[in-house]
């Protein structure tokens, strides 16, 4: 594999850099493709079907360039794999391929490819087509981030939590490794609203929300508006950690915000209540089962003092 771009530049929706993968055998064509894009955008190249979906697992490119016909693996295999395997699927793949007939033009096309791009090529030809997926690949990243944030707290939103804490769970049942999920809820926030207004609630919850937010992205975590006054959060790879210690600290950041909650009956700021639980996922185990239990932990919490912490191992 060879990256044709300097490795530290990032992707970005604002950004026009995007990262091709471009998988042929000949070295000709790679560099001939590399020359053409490589001024505009990350150009990764790849000399064999294997080492081609390898990489594309590693560097999950936007868009993937593969020849037909290869030695070992020819790229209408290779296409099937990428088609079905879950974090490869969604990426288009475009043919530039010798081979001229209709039926292979066709079968490529049925076979998932969004383009097909003859041999011996134009440049001006394959740029424009190219770039036209690019561009719809950006409009797409775009509508998938609105849909997958909330515009509020400007926090992923419960949509982008289902897809999140599931594949951190898979990550964790995969390493075997100590995951901790919970539940976080505003204390006395209805009160808050009614008594302030709601667009004192609306910056409240933007306050809480990114403080919170803070304390939990130092241990690799993350939060998520799920309901009105409702937070989802993980922390991955917490063996080491000392999780009622962070979960004591995200309670405590909200509290020094000092927020005044004159309507609150435990404490003269805003505050919140935390549900969490940790554990090892395993197959006897489901993640709503586990969420479920965060909820029960929260509720324990909310029938009694609030502006606390109720962690349970299992």
């Amino acid at each position: 594999m060879t990256d044709l771009n300097n490795q530290d530049e990032t992707l970005s929706l604002n950004d026009k850099k995007f990262t091709l993968l471009c998988i042929d055998d000949e070295v000709v064509n790679l560099k001939v493709i590399a020359a053409i894009f490589k001024e505009q955008h990350r150009v990764v190249v790849s000399k064999s079907a294997a080492q081609g979906f390898s990489m594309a697992l590693e560097i999950k490119p936007d868009l993937i360039l593969l020849d037909v016909l290869m030695p070992e693996e020819n790229g209408f295999d290779l296409i099937v794999k990428f088609k079905n395997h879950p974090v490869l699927k969604h990426i288009p793949v475009i043919f530039i391929t010798g081979l001229q007939s209709t039926e292979n033009e066709e079968k490529g096309l049925t076979l998932g490819a969004c383009d097909y791009i003859h041999k011996p090529f134009n440049y001006g030809i394959v740029r424009a087509r190219v770039n036209t997926h690019l561009e719809i690949i950006r409009q797409r990243n775009l509508l998938a981030k609105f849909a997958h944030f909330d515009s509020l707290t400007e926090l992923p939103n419960r949509r982008k939590w289902q897809e999140d804490a599931l594949e951190q769970w898979n990550k964790a049942l995969l390493a075997t490794s100590a995951i901790v999920y919970g539940i976080i809820d505003i204390d006395f926030f209805k009160k808050f609203n009614d008594h302030n207004g709601h667009q004192q609630g609306d910056i409240v919850l933007r306050e809480v929300a990114h403080t919170i937010k803070r304390v939990l992205y130092k241990y690799q975590g993350d939060i998520y508006r799920c309901g009105g006054e409702e937070f989802y959060f993980y922390i991955p790879n917490v063996a080491e950690l000392d999780i009622y210690q962070i979960l004591e600290q995200s309670l405590d950041s909200v509290f020094e915000l000092e927020i005044v909650h004159e309507t609150s009956l435990v404490s003269p700021y805003i505050s919140v209540s935390i549900g969490a639980i940790k554990l090892v996922p395993n197959d006897e185990k489901t993640l709503e089962q586990v969420m479920k239990c965060a909820d029960e932990n929260l509720y324990q919490v909310k029938s009694t003092t609030r502006n606390a912490v109720c962690f349970t191992e299992l």
